[in-house]
């Protein structure tokens, strides 16, 4: 089969197509003919080698969708032509934070797709069957490859992690990515009020239509005082901070009194500078957002299906172009989710 497959850390130039042999099921697993992959900045920060349990060579994507064409021993319940999308990681389902429904804190099987698992940069994939949600009829294979990592790690952070009530201020960083975009559209759809924090002018229609209530442009992401200007002084209730620590300090000022800041992403894995006084004073709640359950992609994959949400595929791509997706996403061209798509079966 064709994959694209990295063999040293480094450059979105390492990413290149390869002939590579056709992977099998084992026990508990299915062989998926992936249809479709979303390109995620996770992605790019294991491909600078930024996360450690990847080794190369490595095939990436954890936003993979297509169907079974061959089912592996002991795998009841699952057929060939089942149509099926990955969630970013797996779970044992039976540890006591499992049945707790923390899922994304497993630790007895927390293999991430695109790291431990080769993930669908590919015309094949195998996945265990605990790591994959069903589609419905109705989604094309683009909108259900990004629907996991997009707006079911959105339900995750809004409305899990979040808890985000109805007439509560909610801000976002990096708004115009793909989780962005969702989080934005489940806030509002949740009754919230919506600032979008974005560092170019180019993206903000795409959140215009996705519902923000305000967008504030900010290319140095000092943005603090704007948004508390925007609220009357008063501060956001709730933070969805994708971003991480380069937009840290600033989602900390512009928060109110008993403010909730859920940090959900950290594109440039760096560090932060925290004054435990205002969090004090102002009793922030700091909480972290981790991958996605299976009920909550089903629930995702449900509101798009729905119409509900809208989903933001920017672009289609072949998958060989995969290290432009990549240098792309990184210079931040790009509002919403770019799509690989593997080359036809020979």
């Amino acid at each position: 089969m064709k994959a694209v497959v990295l063999r040293e850390f480094g450059e979105a130039s390492n990413l290149k197509m390869e002939s590579v042999p056709d992977p099998r099921p084992g026990r508990g697993e299915v062989l998926i003919r992936v249809r479709a992959c979303g390109v995620c900045y996770h992605d790019v920060i294991n491909r600078r080698g930024n996360l450690p349990r990847t080794h190369v060579p490595a095939i990436l994507g954890h936003e993979a969708a297509g169907e079974v064409v061959e089912v592996g021993p002991d795998t009841p319940g699952w057929k060939v032509g089942d149509r099926v999308a990955t969630l970013q990681r797996l779970s044992c389902g039976e540890c006591a934070l499992c049945k707790s429904g923390r899922n994304s804190l497993c630790k007895k099987d927390n293999r991430f797709f695109g790291e431990e698992i080769s993930g669908g940069y590919a015309q094949y994939m195998t996945a265990p069957v605990a790591g994959l949600g069903r589609v419905p009829a109705n989604l094309p294979w683009p909108v259900a490859a990004t629907v996991c990592c997009t707006l079911g790690t959105a339900v995750h952070t809004v409305r899990t992690r979040g808890r985000v009530r109805d007439g509560e201020t909610v801000l976002i960083t990096g708004a115009s990515g793909g989780v962005g975009l969702a989080a934005v559209q489940l806030a509002k759809l949740d009754g919230a009020r919506v600032i979008a924090v974005t560092s170019g002018e180019a993206k903000v229609q795409a959140l215009r239509e996705a519902g923000a209530d305000e967008v504030i442009v900010s290319r140095g992401l000092d943005f603090a005082s704007e948004a508390r200007r925007r609220t009357g002084g008063e501060g956001v209730n709730v933070a969805i901070e994708i971003v991480g620590s380069v937009t840290f300090g600033q989602t900390l000022k512009a928060m109110a009194p008993g403010g909730r800041v859920v940090v959900v992403g950290n594109l440039e894995t760096g560090t932060v500078d925290l004054n435990p006084g205002l969090v004090i004073v102002k009793e922030l709640e700091i909480l972290g957002a981790y991958a996605t359950t299976r009920e909550e992609l089903d629930e995702s994959l449900r509101l798009v299906a729905e119409g509900k949400i809208r989903p933001f595929v920017a672009e289609t791509v072949p998958l060989a172009e995969a290290g432009r997706a990549h240098f792309r996403l990184e210079n931040r061209e790009v509002a919403g989710r770019l799509v690989l798509v593997p080359p036809e079966l020979q």
